[in-house]
């Protein structure tokens, strides 16, 4: 038996899109298995045996009873999705779909033309964000075994780490607010009095009102390396929406958002959605803190004393070496690759 996942090239971009794919091919590779290069492209023009060709090469050393996990969606095309599941089980290899995405979830999956719980229900294991999330698959009709990740991990080789652990006073009682500043407009109305840091694109009406907010430090949208050396050390904000209305703030009650990994493998805790899906995970493992809303920001951090924050700080940099090292998806393909091939394996 050999083992693939799929490694997604595309163009490098500004926020997680590319990031979370490639540091999971990275871990993947890392823990023995062979990359499946897939070039991202416009398949509109092809036609389904294009696409179907195009598939047999990309798999064309992958044999039955081999192990593939798929990262889905490829952002390719909804054929590209269902094409690759088609073949490969057709071939006879045991597949895994490791969930970036559950357009379902997310509301934008009228024009996917895919039926995800029916596409979710040929793999044979799932690799979903969290418990939540697959009891909420579970109860949409999905009968597929599932494994959770509950975190995305964030790979990081070149961060002075030293300075996290000798330099605590550095830390402030600041925000920092890192991703595609289109799903946060709210910040043009920003009316804390605790001052943040903004990172991200945001198309010119947004930037022109972070730059005329005096309690905004807008930052412009930074490549990886660049963003992750010039982070402050304050808490990370996680907050799509200035509510829990909107595809983008309802979906935080399902998915694990990639600025929280961010944050959390660079010594910062977080402040999140009490309602969301990686809330109960923040706060029983001390990580941050948890609000239900905005307003709620200048007292929880004019309360909260030294002793609290050092002990945020302690566990949030134990956590963020598991997070650097690939823990999270390392330990969600084991327990996928077991549950493909002999399910719950019972110990005497």
């Amino acid at each position: 038996m050999r083992k693939w996942i799929t490694d997604i090239i595309q163009g490098e971009t500004t926020d997680a899109t590319a990031q979370a794919k490639n540091d999971i091919a990275s871990i993947g590779t890392h823990a023995g298995y062979e990359p499946l290069y897939i070039f991202q492209y416009d398949s509109n023009y092809e036609s389904d045996q294009a696409v179907r060709s195009r598939i047999d090469g990309i798999t064309a050393a992958v044999g039955s009873n081999d192990l593939v996990v798929y990262q889905y969606p490829a952002l390719i095309s909804p054929r590209f999705d269902t094409f690759f599941m088609e073949q490969m089980k057709n071939r006879g290899t045991k597949l895994v779909l490791l969930i970036h995405d559950v357009e379902l979830l997310r509301g934008t999956n009228s024009d996917r033309r895919v039926d995800e719980i029916d596409y979710f229900n040929k793999a044979d294991t799932l690799i979903v964000h969290n418990p939540i999330m697959g009891a909420t698959l579970r109860s949409l009709g999905v009968t597929t075994p599932m494994v959770s990740q509950y975190l995305l991990d964030y790979l990081d080789d070149t961060h002075d780490w030293h300075r996290l652990f000798t330099a605590p006073k550095e830390f402030t009682k600041s925000l920092v607010l890192s991703g595609n500043l289109l799903k946060s407009s709210y910040l043009i109305d920003w009316n804390q009095n605790t001052s943040i840091s903004v990172f991200g694109f945001a198309d010119k009406t947004i930037q022109e009102g972070l730059r005329a907010n005096p309690q905004i430090n807008y930052h412009g949208a930074l490549r990886r390396d660049d963003l992750i050396n010039q982070l402050p050390k304050g808490f990370g904000l996680a907050w799509d929406s200035d509510s829990a209305l909107g595809n983008y703030g309802s979906y935080t009650k399902y998915n694990h958002p990639h600025k929280v990994s961010l944050y959390l493998s660079h010594g910062m805790p977080v402040i999140v959605w009490n309602q969301s899906a990686v809330a109960p995970f923040i706060t029983e493992n001390h990580l941050g803190l948890t609000i239900g809303s905005l307003d709620e920001i200048d007292g929880l951090l004019a309360d909260l004393g030294d002793n609290e924050i050092n002990d945020l700080l302690v566990h949030v940099n134990n956590m963020g070496i598991l997070l650097r090292d690939g823990y999270f998806t390392t330990r969600a393909l084991v327990a996928a690759e077991q549950q493909s091939f002999v399910g719950d394996i019972e110990f005497q």
